[in-house]
């Protein structure tokens, strides 16, 4: 670990981000809108959970040696938190699905995750091929967001 940042200084920087983060762009690419309560609230848990691997994915970059400890660091503060119960639990569950789908491929191709989010949502078959591809440029940006603002 760099010693210019602790493990603490770089998980609230990341909870900052993730915070402040607009899923409201990947909820109209899969035609989620404000109705749709329910399917908006379990999707904004998967979104969260993506936000959290593709942070896994970026710690093993600029972290290699800390990246796994300062992810779990994380997810435990999750559970421990004034928020935690069955969201923070799910939350942690998702985390760690999406960091592990995404060790797959890592930063070269995102859009077997895309395929996924999309399997949540009913699409017309003719255009799904696109929103797999548009939402997979998403999670790139997301990512590379998230990269760029590591520290």
């Amino acid at each position: 670990m760099n010693p210019a940042y602790t493990h603490e200084e770089v998980t609230a920087n990341f909870q900052a981000l993730i915070d402040s983060w607009d899923f409201n762009a990947e909820l109209k690419r899969l035609g989620i809108g404000a109705v749709h309560i329910m399917r908006r609230k379990q999707m904004l848990l998967e979104l969260r959970g993506l936000f959290a691997g593709l942070w896994r994915l970026a710690l093993a970059r600029s972290f290699p040696e800390d990246g796994g400890q300062i992810f779990e660091g994380y997810l435990a503060s999750c559970l421990s938190g004034p928020k935690n119960g069955k969201q923070a639990l799910q939350l942690v569950e998702r985390a760690r699905q999406y960091a592990e789908m995404l060790t797959l491929r890592g930063d070269t191709d995102f859009s077997e995750v895309s395929r996924h989010l999309t399997s949540f949502v009913p699409l017309p078959e003719a255009g799904r091929k696109s929103v797999i591809l548009k939402l997979a440029l998403d999670i790139r940006q997301m990512y590379n967001c998230i990269f760029e603002r590591m520290i």
